[in-house]
């Protein structure tokens, strides 16, 4: 039988388990084809700064399997706030041999409130290809005691020209209950990133995500 007792994921699931019992967690998921931002969203978020204002620009890399990042609340204007947010980063290539939702499914989505569905404004398909990202995670996910599980729409690359039209998005929306929201932003230009905090801080971390009509 394999020791999994040195295993590095065993290792991440049980800090990230004991780091949820010492403050408020709340776990989100980023996920969305490669290539739409979900790494550079993590970075902007984390900075606090958009990539225009940041002096070391970001090189476009995919991300192999999962990374994982933590920002403060307060950090992002939860102010007086000293819960965290665990965000989780998964490869953008749902059909590789091997994928965290897939085969590290507890530890990607085990304890996760919140997925964010990013897509970009300039790649049509990465709007269609978030039917099957709903469909995997929503497989996946079990849920918790106290845990409940929404998604937030999120565009990114608003300031590229658009091929995504609004109706396809209303769409998605209306087909699919658990999104709770809808936003528009550029890491590029830092355009709707406040946004985006404001709506993690008022709802998110307050464990009071509602939907946005």
């Amino acid at each position: 039988m394999a020791n999994t007792t040195n295993s590095p994921y065993l290792e991440d699931s049980t800090s990230i388990a004991a780091m949820e019992q010492r403050s408020q967690v709340t776990k989100i998921l980023i996920a969305g084809s490669g290539a739409v931002g979900k790494t550079t969203l993590v970075r902007v978020m984390k900075e606090g700064k958009s990539l225009e204002s940041s002096n070391s620009p970001l090189e476009y890399s995919r991300t192999p399997f999962i990374e994982i990042e933590t920002i403060g609340v307060e950090n992002i204007g939860g102010t007086g706030s000293k819960g965290i947010f665990l965000l989780v980063d998964v490869a953008g290539q749902l059909d590789l041999p091997l994928h965290a939702l897939r085969n590290l499914s507890r530890l990607a989505l085990g304890g996760v409130e919140l997925v964010i569905l990013v897509f970009s404004a300039e790649n049509l398909q990465s709007l269609l290809d978030l039917k099957n990202w709903i469909s995997i995670i929503k497989t996946q996910y079990q849920e918790r005691p106290g845990k409940s599980l929404q998604f937030l729409l999120l565009l990114n690359k608003c300031d590229l020209d658009r091929c995504v039209d609004h109706h396809l998005v209303a769409g998605l929306m209306e087909a699919e209950p658990l999104i709770a929201g809808y936003l528009e932003l550029s890491c590029k230009s830092g355009e709707g990133i406040k946004e985006l905090q404001s709506w993690l801080v008022a709802n998110a971390s307050s464990k009071r995500i509602r939907r946005i009509q």
